[in-house]
């Protein structure tokens, strides 16, 4: 790390310390927490992080004030988007009524915003457990960050905090072959540095350096996280092949923050954030853990977010738990927004991984989309700078997975559209399964 790098993570937490030190407490319980995790010490940490928060819940906040036994999570029911928004002045803990009161919203991946308050320590325990999970992703608080996102006017940083940050913004709204290009300049530099990206930008940065046919990059990168977006093994693949740097995708969303993280080394699934959330796997069709290897909903309690208690959240997406190397609960797959999978013709869900396993093997298109749109139709938009010549053999493949009687038709577009958030749906279900 430079001199000025040095700096300026030595600014950062001196700036922390003058302020009470809040954000270095926290990281240091993360860390406790996370790398030992079978210890006393960090089971009744995270046992009293739990407790603490649902005793506030049902004595501060009128959504929660009629639970009888705070004792048990079960006693508490299974929210989500809709229900918070439809009784948003109940979620609020009246402790923090006169408080600071920090917005956090998100545009909605099914297109609908959504909004929650933190309050001031929710803040800096998100703070503290990015600066913890991009330091096991390899990447040093203080060096080069291109950050690659929607900058809008309400999160784009001043000047002065983006070079104390040494953040570099890069929009993706129009990630063109021309910003690309002027991308990869940028990253050519000699300084150490990382990228936080959404999977699918990673993607088109792929594609494009496929289609100039580029040599592996000497850009010094530390790391490359993907987080909102599923990270297919056609991106990881060409990232390590073009930028031989250290890969890992990240669950995350804006309302609670980094839930969890895959593992440096290599290993399958996903590191969950036991340090700040509890998780649960629920069924479809209840409210009861499902067996092990099951997938399921994925439910979250934030512990820290005591402005607006989220207990029990169901963030509308699925996976299954494994037991790591460690012999941590973790998540083996995390899938896509269950609105977002897909069935065959007979009715059996139909992994999202399934769908980009396939496709990776089409290295020639820009862009897709697979939309389910009845019981036994689909539709697939392509976006390819040539004439696709494989179409029969697509068809073929997915008629053997979907069922040999589904409807696959292709349509060929100039652009697969961006979502308000950045992202760019792969894969949309618009049957409703009855």
């Amino acid at each position: 790390m430079g001199l000025l790098n040095s700096f300026r993570n030595k600014l950062f937490w001196t700036v922390d310390f003058l302020k009470g030190g809040q954000i270095w407490k926290h990281y240091k319980e993360i860390k406790l927490i996370s790398e030992n995790y079978h210890s006393n010490t960090s089971r009744q940490l995270r046992e009293r992080n739990l407790s603490d928060l649902l005793n506030h819940a049902v004595t501060t906040t009128p959504f929660y004030k009629g639970i009888k036994d705070a004792s048990t999570i079960e006693s508490f029911p299974v929210i989500d988007k809709g229900i918070i928004r439809n009784n948003f002045e109940e979620f609020k803990s009246i402790t923090y009524r006169d408080q600071e009161q920090i917005q956090v919203s998100s545009s909605g991946s099914t297109g609908i915003p959504f909004k929650v308050y933190q309050n001031r320590n929710k803040r800096n325990r998100n703070i503290a457990d990015t600066i913890y999970h991009v330091e096991k992703s390899g990447y040093k608080l203080g060096t080069k960050l291109f950050y690659l996102r929607v900058w809008t006017a309400q999160n784009r940083k001043s000047p002065l905090l983006a070079w104390l940050q040494n953040i570099e913004m890069q929009d993706i709204t129009n990630l063109n072959d021309k910003e690309v290009e002027k991308l990869i300049k940028a990253l050519s530099s000699k300084e150490e540095k990382g990228i936080i990206s959404y999977a699918s930008s990673l993607e088109v940065i792929c594609k494009y350096l496929d289609k100039v046919n580029s040599k592996p990059l000497n850009c010094n990168l530390n790391a490359i996280i993907a987080n909102s977006e599923r990270l297919n093994e056609y991106t990881r693949g060409a990232l390590k092949k073009y930028f031989n740097a250290p890969v890992v995708s990240r669950y995350s969303n804006a309302e609670n923050g980094i839930l969890s993280q895959q593992n440096i080394s290599g290993e399958e699934g996903f590191d969950i954030n036991w340090a700040s959330y509890f998780v649960e796997i629920l069924k479809f069709d209840d409210d009861k853990a499902v067996e092990p290897g099951e997938y399921g909903r994925v439910v979250i309690t934030d512990l820290f977010n005591w402005c607006m208690p989220i207990i029990r959240y169901d963030t509308g997406d699925i996976a299954c738990l494994k037991n790591n190397n460690e012999n941590i609960p973790s998540f083996k797959k995390v899938e896509g927004r269950k609105l977002d999978l897909v069935y065959n013709t007979k009715g059996e869900l139909l992994s999202s991984y399934v769908i980009g396993s396939l496709m990776a093997k089409y290295s020639d298109l820009n862009q897709y989309q697979f939309i389910q749109e009845g019981k036994i139709d689909y539709v697939f938009k392509l976006n390819t700078a040539t004439e696709f010549t494989k179409e029969p053999e697509l068809i073929k493949e997915f008629r053997t997975c979907l069922g040999p009687e589904s409807n696959l038709k292709i349509k060929y577009v100039d652009e697969i559209p961006l979502l308000a958030s950045g992202k760019r749906r792969q894969v949309v279900n618009n049957y409703v399964k009855t």
